[in-house]
C-alpha cells in the first residue's frame, strides 16, 4: 500500500454524495515526491462510489471518466516549481470553485536541498499564511502531509516530524498515522493537536478498497 493512503482517501472522500453527508465536489492534489499513483487512486475512488450506491440503493452507473476529472493533480516537483504553482494558487482556484480541499504531499520534500535553513523557516511561514487565508476566504480544507525524522537527544534519539516544532504549532490540527506492528494491518490515528477537538486515538486498517474501520 503507498504511504499516501490518506491523502488519497480523503481526495475521494470528496466526492461523496451531499444526501450521505459528502460534500459532492472536486481536489486539489498538489504532488512534490512522486507518491502519487493513479491506479491505486482509482481503485480507492470506485470503491467509494460503489459503497455509495450501496447506501443509497441505486443501480445508477459510476461515469469513471467524469469521477476522474474531479482530481485536479499537480506535479510540483522542487523548490521552484512547488512555489511557483503556490504563487499562482489563488487565481487556480478562482478557476475551479468546486473544490473544497487541497493536499499538498509533502511539504517538507522540497526543502530538502538547496535552502538554508532561515530562508526554509521564512518561506514556510509565508506559504503557511497564505494557505490559511485561501482555506478561510474559500472555506475549504487545506491538508498537508509532513515526514518524519530522528532528532538525536543526549542519550537516544526521538521520532518526530520534520521541518521542526515550529512548524508544527502553525497546523490548526496534527494527526499521526503509525503502524504499531509491522506484520499486523491494524492501523493508528493520534490526535496531537486540535481547535475543536480532545486528544484522542482511533484504529483503522488499509484495504484494497481504502482505509476502514477495525471490524
Amino acid at each position: 500500500m503507498q504511504l499516501n493512503f490518506g491523502s488519497l482517501q480523503l481526495c475521494c472522500a470528496i466526492q461523496i454524495p451531499k444526501v450521505l453527508g459528502g460534500l459532492c465536489s472536486e481536489a486539489l492534489y498538489i504532488d512534490t515526491n512522486t507518491n502519487f499513483t493513479i491506479c491505486r487512486f482509482r481503485e480507492i475512488l470506485f470503491a467509494s462510489l460503489a459503497k455509495c450506491q450501496r447506501l443509497l440503493e441505486t443501480s445508477i452507473s459510476i461515469n469513471e471518466e467524469e469521477a476522474l476529472k474531479k482530481l485536479h493533480y499537480v506535479n510540483a516537483f522542487g523548490l521552484e516549481k512547488f512555489c511557483a504553482f503556490l504563487y499562482q494558487l489563488p487565481n487556480f482556484m478562482k478557476s475551479r470553485p468546486n473544490i473544497k480541499i487541497i493536499v499538498i504531499d509533502s511539504i517538507a520534500f522540497p526543502f530538502k536541498e538547496g535552502i538554508s535553513l532561515k530562508q526554509r523557516t521564512g518561506l514556510l511561514y509565508r506559504l503557511m499564511a497564505d494557505l490559511n487565508k485561501l482555506a478561510v476566504e474559500n472555506q475549504i480544507a487545506v491538508v498537508i502531509t509532513n515526514e518524519m525524522t530522528t532528532r538525536i537527544g543526549l542519550s537516544s534519539g526521538a521520532i518526530v516530524g520534520a521541518l521542526g516544532d515550529a512548524w508544527a504549532h502553525r497546523c490548526n490540527k496534527r494527526l499521526l498515522l503509525s503502524a504499531p506492528d509491522p506484520l499486523d494491518n491494524i492501523r493508528l490515528a493520534v490526535l496531537l493537536k486540535s481547535n475543536n477537538s480532545p486528544e484522542t486515538i482511533g484504529k483503522f486498517q488499509i484495504t484494497h478498497e481504502g482505509i476502514r474501520d477495525i471490524d
